[in-house]
C-alpha cells in the first residue's frame, strides 16, 4: 500500500512526511501520472485537495482501469462550513464514488451521515521526539489560524477570552495565521505546558491535538456537540481535556499536567497505529 499526498505545507503533510516512511508518494497538479506505474494499492490523503487527479470522466476511467485497490480518506469535512468548499467537496466525491473501493472520513458528523468508516487524524512524530524539551512559558497557548469567516466559532471563543478579565491573562495567543515556520511552530508549542485547541472546521481532532498529546502537554480541546469516538479513544489519557464553552474551560484550567512518558499515547495514535486500525501495514 502506498500513501498518496500533496505537500500541503502544514501539519497534515508533516504528519506523514516527518515519519520518513518508504510507502509515501508525494504528488502535485503537474506530477501525478506516475501513480499508474506503481503497481500497488493506493491510499489517497484528501478527497478534495487531490481532485485534479479525477476531475474528468477520462481520469475517472483511468482509475477504474487501475487494477489495484483505491482508498480515499476525507481528512477534511465533507459537509464543509463554507458553501464553495462544500460544493467542491461533493463534486469531488461524486467522481470518487465511481472508482474508489473504500472511502474513509475523520469528521464524526460525516461518518454518522454517510456511513463511512472513521479514521482519526494523527500528528508529526517530531512532537514525540522532542517531548523532553521543558516548557518555559506560563499560561495556555493558542497558536493557529483565526479571524477568517470559516473560523466563526473559533473567533467567537477567542473574542470571549479577550473580554474576560481572568482568562485573557492566562491564555496566550502568539499568532492567528501561518506566519511561523514549521520549526518555529514546534518550538513555540513545546514552550508551553498547555495548549488551547478551539473548534475549527472539523467535528474531529486535528493534527494540533495530537501534537499536544504526543509531547505530554495538556490539550484543552474545544468541542461542539458530541465527540463520542474521539473521547472514547482518548479516555485513558489524562492530558486530553474536552470543553464546550468558556465557563467549562474556566472550571477545568486547574487540571493542567505535564506528562514525561508519552510512549503509550504515541504508540496508540501515530500513523502506523492509524493504518493498522484499518488493516494497512506501511513501512
Amino acid at each position: 500500500m502506498k500513501l498518496v499526498t500533496n505537500d500541503y505545507g502544514c501539519g497534515t503533510s508533516s504528519s506523514i512526511l516527518d515519519y520518513e516512511i518508504e510507502d509515501v508518494l508525494v504528488v502535485s497538479e503537474n506530477n501525478w501520472q506516475h501513480l499508474f506505474d506503481t503497481g500497488d494499492d493506493l491510499f489517497f490523503v484528501g478527497h478534495d485537495f487531490l481532485m485534479y487527479m479525477w476531475d474528468t470522466p477520462e481520469k475517472v476511467q483511468q482509475w477504474k482501469n487501475y487494477p489495484h485497490s483505491k482508498t480515499v480518506w476525507c481528512f477534511e469535512r465533507i459537509d464543509a462550513i463554507i458553501p464553495a468548499w462544500q460544493t467542491k467537496s461533493h463534486y469531488s466525491l461524486n467522481f470518487i464514488k465511481q472508482f474508489a473501493d473504500e472511502i474513509l472520513a475523520c469528521d464524526e458528523d460525516d461518518c454518522d451521515k454517510y456511513g463511512y468508516q472513521w479514521l482519526p487524524q494523527w500528528a508529526s512524530r517530531k512532537f514525540y521526539d522532542l517531548k523532553h524539551i521543558k516548557p518555559t512559558n506560563d499560561g495556555l497557548l493558542f497558536s493557529g489560524q483565526a479571524g477568517k469567516p470559516e473560523y466563526s466559532i473559533r473567533n467567537q471563543l477567542i473574542s470571549e477570552i479577550y473580554n474576560d478579565s481572568e482568562l485573557k491573562e492566562i491564555i496566550k495567543i502568539t499568532n492567528i495565521q501561518r506566519d511561523l515556520s514549521w520549526n518555529e511552530y514546534i518550538i513555540n508549542l513545546l514552550s508551553y505546558k498547555a495548549i488551547l485547541n478551539p473548534f475549527g472546521v472539523l467535528k474531529a481532532l486535528n493534527t494540533r491535538a495530537y501534537e499536544v498529546l504526543y509531547s505530554g502537554r495538556t490539550l484543552f480541546q474545544h468541542k461542539i456537540g458530541e465527540y463520542t469516538r474521539h473521547e472514547n479513544m482518548l479516555s485513558d489519557f489524562k492530558n486530553a481535556i474536552f470543553f464546550e464553552n468558556i465557563e467549562e474551560l474556566r472550571e477545568k484550567l486547574g487540571n493542567i499536567i505535564f506528562i514525561e512518558d508519552t510512549e503509550d499515547i504515541f504508540m496508540k495514535n501515530n500513523i502506523f497505529a492509524r493504518m493498522k486500525s484499518i488493516g494497512i501495514e506501511i513501512k
